[in-house]
């Protein structure tokens, strides 16, 4: 694996692990269970850290909307387009921030914006969620899934196992950077169970002979035991509540 491990060259490995046109973890089934009770079908959304574009070619077909994929590595937006189905890719568009950091998009012109266990990345959250608001057209909503701690400490930061820095926020300063920003009826919902399954499983495959045979040519024996260790570690801190996987929304 590449030592900066968001690259063009690291997409094999990442769809070993995580399915095809993913980064993240529980594949598609994920998808389904973060929008659990959002009306998505003809909606104009926003996938905030869109990757490879997997998650966003999914919604497009299944709910007939229209996605805009927003990336900091300007090569997954160009890879994301590239590899859009032909059926979807009429609903699909895939940009990055400009020089200046900004989301290059009207005000007003998204339903929904969503985002699923990237924003733990971003440092200066209430600056991203101002630019989020104007984007949305009133009422809009925000759908996230991000890793949040416990209590009611301030924002804990670590360099997570795969070089990669977290920026972890409590429910306490999350809900009070929306509210500053101007979002109502923030709900918050643990879904930390269900990501501890999606964990559970990566480790069995991880594991599975089947799976090691198939990627022995992209994922090495030295890479594959730092992937059983980061996720060993990502395992122990969802099972002793030293981090929790939460569902966001709320509405502008």
């Amino acid at each position: 694996m590449s030592e900066d491990i968001y690259c063009e060259a690291n997409v094999p490995v990442f769809e070993a692990i995580y399915g095809k046109g993913l980064i993240s973890l529980g594949g598609l089934a994920a998808v389904d269970t973060m929008f659990a009770g959002v009306h998505l079908d003809g909606k104009r959304l926003l996938d905030i850290g869109s990757g490879i574009g997997g998650m966003a070619h999914y919604l497009a077909k299944k709910h007939n909307c229209h996605v805009t994929g927003l990336e900091l590595y300007p090569w997954m937006a160009e890879y994301a387009l590239k590899n859009a189905p032909s059926e979807a890719k009429g609903k699909l568009e895939f940009i990055h921030y400009d020089e200046l950091g900004h989301i290059p998009l009207p005000p007003q012109n998204i339903d929904i914006v969503y985002s699923k266990g990237v924003l733990t990345n971003v440092k200066d959250k209430e600056a991203l969620f101002l630019q989020i608001y104007h984007l949305l057209k009133s009422p809009g909503k925000i759908v996230f899934i991000d890793w949040l701690m416990p209590g009611t400490e301030g924002v804990v930061s670590e360099q997570l196992k795969m070089g990669d820095m977290s920026f972890k926020e409590t429910q306490s300063s999350y809900s009070a950077i929306l509210t500053a920003v101007g979002f109502q009826d923030i709900q918050f919902e643990d879904r930390s169970q269900e990501y501890l399954h999606y964990v559970n499983a990566l480790d069995v495959m991880y594991h599975s002979q089947d799976h090691i045979e198939k990627y022995q040519d992209i994922i090495d024996p030295k890479l594959r035991d730092s992937l059983i260790k980061a996720n060993c570690v990502l395992k122990q801190s969802i099972e002793s509540k030293k981090q929790l996987s939460m569902r966001i929304i709320a509405t502008k």
